[in-house]
């Protein structure tokens, strides 16, 4: 991994030569001097690798690695006070003259001092390189063949394309299907209450019980069904939510407060009231089935569990009357199959002999995998960008020198398997093999957001500006490194449905084996460290961790909200402060923050002292006033975080936090003050100035907080932040909203407007945005691809309504999220008047350009029914009509509407009686909610038409209504025959 160290650093260096050159002049030839070492330097690693094993050999590399950093250091160093100097020298007035003077003469002497230590770190490299030639290592250049891995830092080679979406291969377990599902449907007498599927890792069966869940005789047989992932680290509480919540999905919030016998009382009941399936995924010990045992019934009812575990000892324990099945590995045609389809999705460009040569390479590479899905997908994940016969053969070289041949089962077949799984990392280039190993910052089974992630990367400094293409962003080449793991079947991704989305992924996660792997490499590199709070205090364990080597260091609390830990205090060593480039401290659910009391009496730590760090996010932390002067915020917390003039990622969400340091953050890319609204509010110093921000020119991401007390009438400006990609929870009460047109980078805006003339700023800003996209002179930079606004209305006089929300409506500009609340005019007569206006003899003239895909209307207070100007917004996918927004007791969709509606949501409209669908209305509907609509009669007759309806959910409507669709005692009422196409059906 040194080599891969290495090949990043050199990439950074050389950015910040590309891109700062006008703050590097002077130093420009020693830096580039450090940078030619460290390419000689990397090519000695490949040769050390193969000695890793040797104790010198492995203390040389450590040691490589550590100069590196330093090397990266200095230069970072430089930066900083070359920046801090170019600004002082360009303000003015006689203070700031004088203020150029000193930062004049102390840069010259910190000049001198950048050049000794440059010439101390050459003289480093030199004696490294001595060590290797000692040690008899060769350079690649030298003779020895060249590594089979690209860890050359240019330009990253891409084979995944966004416009083809990878199949989901079920090679093997067609038999295993056809004798699990009518299992699982059986509701006779002696039928298994519990099926339950073992085998060891990587076999498929997660992907067996998936294919079970999602299929459509399971959707029909069952009421509700629930999917949970218990893993190693599992909480019964927890586990216990997550269950009821996908059972009764409009009960969330009341579940999420209960305690765990009352979530075992509720769920006892809906499963004798429902026939329910849940699936317990990745069951490992038998105290995790006693901790959840109590809420499943004992005696016989419709509702089934389905688990999957690696201990096959465990289903005894759970059921004694379970059916328990056994997977069997692929056999040679199954595992060339499935291999085939992985790496030659297309083979349409080798001729015969080539393809015929490349299936017996294939073939025989395949044994190393023993019938083992993972390895072999992964496997063919490397194949898969080796497009040629000659390449294959290479490949096919390289892995017989590095794999072992099979010894059977047992011990030695789980090293054979992990020994692909290494391999299959070896052979990644640079760039992905530090991206790779990120991931297993997380925990286990954890959807971690993609964008989260790739700001991560990015601030790490894994991302390399050399791999853009065009006018690609950082974050579109951290998301092509993303598309590269996936392809390569290193990461499972769940795609962004939400169109126009600037993210093709929305999150990923890794698979247990995978995640072990990336665990494995990062602890035998001393990459980081992840340190688990409640794993020190149930084994008693030092609190007292000494991280002497490692810079990165996640901590992951299994503290929940009413439970508390042991008073241990928990130390990082002094010497490992200035080590430190990056910290993340994360709850374990969600659902969990951490108290300042936990926080002062298990982390004794002083942050203002880590004052390198590149990376540190404080997540989910009440930290209220009376503490700030315990744990991490010792003196006055905003000068302790502004202190870290390294930062490039902060993401604080806690309920304090000051701001007057924040400005020292000059090469901040990423800053995250999202807090609650209420009690969870940041505070503004009124002493402080508005152009706090205005220091943080390199800022890309910025979310804001959703409330800022302490402005008083002033307003945040955002003038200097030219760079900004991302600005969410944009305030119109305390941002300045005409900063916005010299936000020329921006990607995504999120607005909150609150006054009229804000409204009205906001109004120009999108007809500027729609001006400059249609321009074609290209000289216009202000295109913002996503918009997302929310118009809370109760301030505006209402009779200047009808012109901002016509114009919203009608917007041709990227707006694509709208969000309004309060009291609006009736729709139809204003597009009406607009059309007697301007003479349009069809007001669907007037809707044809909107972008609007997503719609809320709340409290809106319309009499006529909205539906025949809604349904004419021609790409509306998710449709919210919320608290009497809609007075009227009729409301119809017409056949030719909402052509593009995927979600409807109906909530509170108190006086809706009748509601009609025509046929051909709504055709790719997928999910909809109707909820406290007490006076609906009956369900559309129109829903039958609907099929691509796949979820229903009907919440606190009459009684007469739900008797209809389905009676008290489960049985189907009369209208059922409206909704029993319908996979997932919630009453």
């Amino acid at each position: 991994m040194a080599e891969a160290i290495v090949s990043m650093v050199v990439g950074r260096l050389t950015d910040l030569l590309n891109e700062e050159a006008h703050l590097l002049q002077g130093v420009r030839a020693e830096i580039e001097q450090v940078v030619d070492k460290l390419k000689w330097m990397k090519t000695f690693l490949h040769g050390a690798d193969s000695r890793i094993d040797e104790q010198r050999v492995r203390v040389l590399v450590a040691e490589v690695r550590d100069l590196v950093y330093d090397a990266e250091n200095v230069v970072e160093s430089f930066l900083l006070k070359a920046s801090s100097t170019e600004r002082h020298r360009t303000n003015g007035g006689l203070r700031n003259v004088v203020k150029r003077g000193v930062d004049a003469f102390d840069a010259y002497l910190y000049h001198h001092k950048f050049s000794r230590e440059i010439k101390n770190l050459l003289a480093g490299m030199d004696n490294l390189l001595n060590c290797f030639r000692d040690y008899k290592i060769l350079s690649t250049l030298e003779g020895q063949a060249a590594s089979s891995s690209d860890t050359t830092p240019g330009k990253l080679k891409r084979f995944y394309s966004y416009a083809v979406v990878e199949p989901d291969f079920f090679v093997g377990f067609q038999k295993n299907l056809a004798t699990l599902l009518p299992l699982l449907v059986d509701r006779g007498e002696d039928c298994y209450p519990v099926i339950f599927i073992c085998g060891m890792g990587g076999l498929g069966k997660t992907t067996l019980a998936n294919k079970m869940y999602n299929h459509s005789s399971i959707k029909s047989h069952f009421e509700a069904v629930a999917w949970v992932t218990i893993s190693q680290k599992w909480q019964p509480r927890a586990v216990l939510q997550r269950i009821l919540v996908s059972l009764v999905p409009e009960k969330k919030e009341e579940t999420l407060q209960l305690e765990v016998d009352k979530l075992v009382e509720n769920l006892l009941e809906i499963q004798q009231q429902k026939n329910c399936l849940i699936v317990l995924d990745d069951m490992w010990t038998n105290d995790a089935w006693d901790s959840i045992k109590a809420a499943f019934p004992t005696e016989s009812s419709g509702s089934k569990l389905l688990l999957t575990s690696r201990n096959v000892d465990l289903a005894a324990h759970v059921n004694s009357k379970c059916f328990i099945h056994k997977p069997q590995l692929l056999d040679a045609e199954q595992s060339w199959e499935l291999l085939r389809l992985k790496a030659l999705p297309k083979a349409d460009h080798l001729g015969s002999r080539d393809l015929k040569e490349m299936e017996k390479l294939g073939r025989e590479m395949v044994n190393y995998c023993k019938g083992l899905p993972l390895a072999i997908v992964v496997l063919g994940g490397v194949l898969v960008t080796k497009p040629t016969f000659i390449e294959w053969e290479k490949v096919y070289y390289d892995s017989q020198s590095s794999l072992k041949r099979g010894k059977g089962l047992g011990e030695d077949y789980q090293r054979e398997v992990m020994d692909i799984l290494v391999w299959s990392y070896n052979v990644l280039p640079a760039q992905l093999k530090l991206c790779f190993l990120y991931l297993g910052k997380f925990r286990e089974d954890e959807e971690i957001k993609a964008e989260t992630l790739y700001q991560l990367w990015i601030a790490e400094g894994l991302v390399l500006s050399s791999d853009k293409s065009g006018e690609e962003t950082m974050m579109e080449v951290a998301e092509s490194y993303m598309g590269e793991l996936v392809h390569k079947s290193m990461v499972q991704v769940k795609l962004e449905n939400t169109p126009f989305s600037q993210r093709k992924f929305e999150s990923c996660r890794l698979h247990d084996l995978m995640r072990d792997l990336s665990l494995y490499i990062a602890k035998r590199e001393d990459y980081f460290e992840v340190i688990n709070l409640q794993k020190l205090n149930d084994f008693h364990a030092d609190p007292v961790v000494d991280l002497a080597y490692t810079r990165q260091v996640v901590i992951h609390s299994q503290v929940g909200e009413y439970e508390s830990i042991n008073d241990n205090p928990f130390h990082v060593s002094k010497a490992n402060k200035r080590r430190l480039r990056s910290l993340l401290l994360f709850p374990c659910e969600s659902t969990t923050r951490w108290s300042s009391w936990n926080y002062t009496e298990t982390l004794r730590w002083n942050v203002a002292h880590f004052r390198f760090l590149r990376v540190f996010a404080l997540e989910d932390v009440d930290i209220p006033i009376t503490s700030v002067s315990s744990f991490l915020f010792r003196i006055n917390p905003g000068i302790a975080v502004g202190s870290l003039v390294y930062l490039r990622y902060l993401s604080i969400k806690t309920s304090f936090l000051w701001f007057p340091s924040i400005q020292n953050l000059e090469l901040l890319q990423t800053l995250k003050l999202e807090a609650d609204s209420g009690a969870h509010e940041l505070y503004f110093p009124p002493w402080m100035s508005t152009n706090i921000l205005g220091k943080m020119g390199r800022l890309r991401h910025l979310y804001l907080p959703l409330e800022l007390n302490g402005m008083k009438g002033k307003k945040l400006r955002f003038d200097a932040l030219s760079k900004l990609e991302t600005l969410e929870d944009f305030n119109t009460c305390w941002c300045e909203v005409k900063d916005l047109v010299k936000l020329t980078n921006l990607r995504k805006l999120t607005v909150h407007v609150y006054s009229y003339s804000a409204l009205q700023v906001m109004m120009k800003y999108l007809q500027a945005i729609s001006s400059s996209s249609a321009s074609s002179s290209g000289s216009s930079t202000l295109s913002v691809p996503y918009v997302s606004l929310r118009v809370n209305i109760y301030n505006l006089c209402s009779r200047k309504g009808p012109d901002f929300l016509r114009k919203l409506l009608t917007s041709p500009s990227n707006l694509y999220d709208l969000r309004v609340e309060g009291y609006i005019p009736e729709l139809l007569p204003l597009f009406e008047q607009k059309q007697q206006q301007q003479d349009i003899h069809n007001y669907i003239d007037a809707l044809s350009s909107s972008c609007i895909t997503t719609l809320t209307l709340s409290r809106s207070g319309l009499v006529d029914d909205p539906m025949p100007v809604l349904e004419k917004l021609p790409v509306l996918r998710t449709l919210e009509l919320c608290v009497r927004s809609f007075s009227g007791k009729k409301m119809t969709c017409s056949a030719t509407g909402f052509l593009q509606l995927t979600n409807l949501q109906l909530h509170q409209l108190v006086e809706l009686r009748e509601w009609r669908v025509e046929e051909g209305s709504m055709p790719n509907l997928s999910c909809l909610k109707i909820s406290q609509v007490m006076k609906l009669e009956e369900l559309p007759e129109g829903l039958k038409f609907l099929k691509n309806l796949q979820n229903v959910c009907l919440q606190d409507l009459s009684r007469d209504l739900c008797d209809k669709v389905r009676r008290a005692n489960g049985e189907q009422g009369p209208d059922f025959y409206k909704v029993a196409h319908v996979a997932s059906l919630d009453l």
